[in-house]
């Protein structure tokens, strides 16, 4: 049987956007517990990512992943509902495995 997906856009940094890419997985950096936020609409991650302060992100990805998997494991809190009026979903650093075997497909948007 196959899920249903949903598709995220998370935008990133150079080097985050080079792994990513290269293993098709989100990683933590080196001794750092760090959440993964994901904004759930496109527009709204670019809008972001293209705000002034933040100069560092230079790529946007789509990141198809398992409905199923995304609504046991995400955590929908609503952050910046000024700029992410679709919403944004965060995946804690214990959850980071799971999402990413739950990943369908990742592809560079922008």
């Amino acid at each position: 049987m196959i899920s249903e997906a949903v598709n995220l856009y998370r935008a990133m940094g150079a080097d985050e956007f080079e792994a990513v890419m290269l293993t098709k997985q989100f990683a933590l950096h080196k001794n750092k517990a760090e959440v993964k936020y994901f904004g759930l609409a496109f527009d709204e991650t670019l809008q972001f990512a293209n705000k002034a302060f933040n100069v560092d992100l230079v790529a946007v990805v789509e990141v198809s992943i398992s409905k199923a998997v995304l609504d046991r494991i995400g955590d929908f809190t609503h952050v910046d509902p000024y700029l992410f009026k679709c919403g944004t979903v965060e995946i804690q650093p214990e959850n980071l495995d799971e999402f990413n075997n739950a990943i369908i497909s990742i592809t560079h948007k922008i």
